[in-house]
């Protein structure tokens, strides 16, 4: 509500700040000066209201009806016409309701012809549709351009969600089975990997959420799953892991890491020969 009270007083004052123009346009008396003042006479009101009306009615019906619509000769067609009798408004005015400026002393000599068309109204009105037209173009324009960024980080959101989807049943299961591998041996590693897997889970189901986490949770979160892997692991398998730089005060997509980790253990482990994986984290300020 205080948006569309904002935008109606803008919209008042813009009219105001247009007619106290100098009435260089309209018809006027002969011995007036360009500046003087001049009573609002009746065919003054009605020029404007026209013009005033003209804009709205491009804006909000003939833009989104015809323009848009792709409905190009009605839309030039109408255009032309409301045109025209604009700029034949002073004639127009002076054959329905007599002079456009009554009180105005009788011209010495022989009457006047009256043009057909006005000058000064042909400039108005093309100055007031380059405008309006103009205005609603770039609008939806930048309003489309808007629509698409949103629709694009719908999409990424999605894209994300439906990642978290996948890592986190699969993150789960490989764990799981490296827990019941410890179990079966009866190894006393057991409770600690389980305890391990309960702070990851934690991690998982509340931060996940989030589209944004602390860049030392994530870190942390990967050096637990790390600690699990060398539970489950032979000696063959040797696992570096080295964080350069502060992660405090950053903050990274979760889970965004733990897919290349999962990686270097699905790839790059061999059961015959010696398998050193080192993970590397180098923060830059």
């Amino acid at each position: 509500m205080k948006k569309l009270t904002v935008q109606i007083i803008i919209h008042i004052a813009a009219w105001m700040c247009f007619l106290m123009l100098p009435f260089a346009f309209y018809p006027r008396p002969q011995g007036d000066s360009f500046f003087e003042m001049r009573s609002i006479t009746p065919y003054f009101v009605v020029n404007t209201l026209f013009i005033i009306a003209f804009y709205y009615l491009n804006i909000y019906l003939i833009i989104p009806r015809l323009l848009n619509e792709k409905k190009f000769v009605a839309y030039s067609l109408l255009i032309f016409g409301l045109l025209v009798v604009y700029s034949s408004m002073p004639r127009i005015y002076h054959a329905l309701f007599g002079p456009i400026f009554p009180n105005q002393p009788p011209h010495p000599g022989p009457p006047r012809v009256r043009p057909l068309i006005s000058a000064g109204n042909l400039a108005v009105f093309l100055l007031v549709f380059v405008f309006s037209t103009g205005i609603k173009v770039i609008s939806q324009w930048l309003r489309s351009e808007q629509r698409a960024k949103e629709i694009a980080n719908e999409k990424l959101k999605t894209e994300l969600s439906f990642l978290k989807a996948q890592i986190n049943p699969h993150f789960l299961f490989n764990t799981l089975n490296n827990i019941y591998a410890l179990a079966s041996t009866q190894s006393e590693h057991t409770a600690t990997a389980v305890l391990k897997l309960s702070s990851i889970m934690r991690y998982v189901l509340t931060e996940a959420r989030n589209d944004l986490v602390p860049l030392e949770k994530d870190i942390l979160f990967i050096r637990h799953y790390l600690e699990l892997q060398k539970m489950r692991l032979t000696d063959r398998t040797i696992i570096d892991f080295e964080l350069k730089g502060t992660p405090e005060g950053k903050q990274i997509a979760p889970l965004l890491l733990l897919p290349f980790v999962e990686n270097a253990f699905k790839y790059g482990i061999s059961t015959r020969e010696r398998s050193p994986i080192r993970i590397e984290f180098e923060i830059n300020p």
